[in-house]
This record gives structure tokens, C-alpha cells and sequence, in this order.
């Protein structure tokens, strides 16, 4: 856990465990966590209308929520306030490099590993965003395709997401996307029990 507060111009952050800070990271991850982004993003704004300048960790679990809802113009005016200083943090600066290939749909830049949590939230529902459009889009697609545009590190992974969600796979090679009841819901959101399924995979990690 670590949280930023700003000292005079020109100075370095300083760091800042008080209590209620740690108490207030834990509630924002805890919230992205269990999928209760909208209270997440109610929350983060309060801080950020009224302490300025807001937590790191306010701006970073904000930028989440708004990528994991898909409200891809409030991430970017949220980058855009920001404070310089904190943009240059890693914890932020990772995150926001996996956020603008989303925003400027472009196949997903993932972070190194190890993921931190709200990467592997933003990942997921990115990559299931993708596959989605991919299933709406695509009557057949190379899997190395599908590896690119997903942010996918081996072809195994690609085999083993679209085995699991019926596609077929014809030589190893081509993918068919099948639409199912995912990829017909209206306003392609993901859903609290998707993220509790992507939580799940990260504690099995």
C-alpha cells in the first residue's frame, strides 16, 4: 500500500500511510474487487471534488472503474486531471498505458507481469469486450489474430479462451467465433458475476 499526498511545487511525493488513507485504498480495491463500480466511482469522485490533491490511489481505482464500465471518455478526462507528478508513478503509469489501448481501440498493451489487481480486472473485461466484438465481427479469425487483439501472451491461451467459450478451432488455426448469450446482451457491460469470475481466477494465481 502506498498513497502520495504533494509538497511545494518542484518537490518530490511524499508518502503517506496514515490510516485513514490505507483504510480508504483497501475500501476502493475492496469495491473493484466484488464489482461495485458504480459505488467505486461515487466514492473516488467525492474524494477528488473535495480533497485536492486527491489519493493516488483515488485516480488509479477511478481509471479502473471507468475502463472495467466501459465510460471510456470520463477515463480519459479523468487522466487528463491527474496531477503530473502522480502520472509519472509506476502503479499509474502501467495502468494507464493497458487503459489508452482500449480508449483508442488498439489490441490491449499488457502490463508485465506480475498484475497488480485492478490491471487484471481491466485486462479481463477488456480482452471479454474484444472477444465479444470479435464474435459480432468476425466469421472466422486466425488464432494468432485473436492473440493480438487480446493482449494473449501464447497461443495456448488463446485455444484455451476460445475452447471455453464453444468457438471452433479447425488445423489449430482458425478460429469461428460462435455468438452466444454474452455476446447478444445489449450494451456488451460486464456483469458483477464476470468480474467475480475474473477475481476468482486472480486468487488462484
Amino acid at each position: 500500500i502506498h498513497t502520495y499526498t504533494l509538497g511545494v511545487v518542484g518537490s518530490n511525493p511524499k508518502l503517506n500511510n496514515s490510516p485513514d488513507t490505507e483504510a480508504q485504498e483497501i475500501l476502493y480495491l475492496t469495491y473493484l474487487k466484488k464489482g461495485l463500480i458504480t459505488q467505486l466511482i461515487e466514492e473516488a469522485t467525492e474524494e477528488e471534488l473535495t480533497t485536492f490533491p486527491a489519493s493516488i490511489d483515488c485516480y488509479l481505482h477511478l481509471l479502473a472503474a471507468y475502463i472495467i464500465k466501459d465510460e471510456l471518455d470520463q477515463a480519459r478526462l479523468l487522466w487528463m486531471r491527474v496531477p503530473p507528478i502522480y502520472q509519472n508513478d509506476p502503479a499509474i503509469s502501467r495502468l494507464w498505458t493497458l487503459a489508452r489501448t482500449v480508449i483508442l481501440r488498439e489490441p490491449l498493451a499488457v502490463p508485465s507481469r506480475p498484475l497488480s489487481t485492478p490491471e487484471t480486472l481491466v485486462l479481463a473485461s477488456a480482452q471479454d469486450r474484444t472477444l465479444s466484438k470479435i464474435s459480432a465481427t468476425y466469421q472466422s479469425i486466425s488464432v494468432e489474430q485473436v492473440r493480438v487483439m487480446c493482449g494473449y501472451t501464447s497461443r495456448d491461451d488463446v485455444i484455451a479462451c476460445v475452447t471455453s467459450r464453444g468457438w471452433t478451432l479447425e488445423e489449430g488455426e482458425v478460429v469461428r467465433p460462435v455468438k452466444g448469450v454474452k455476446e447478444r446482451k445489449e450494451g456488451g457491460g460486464v456483469s458483477l458475476s464476470d468480474l467475480t469470475s475474473y477475481v476468482s481466477f486472480l486468487e488462484t494465481m
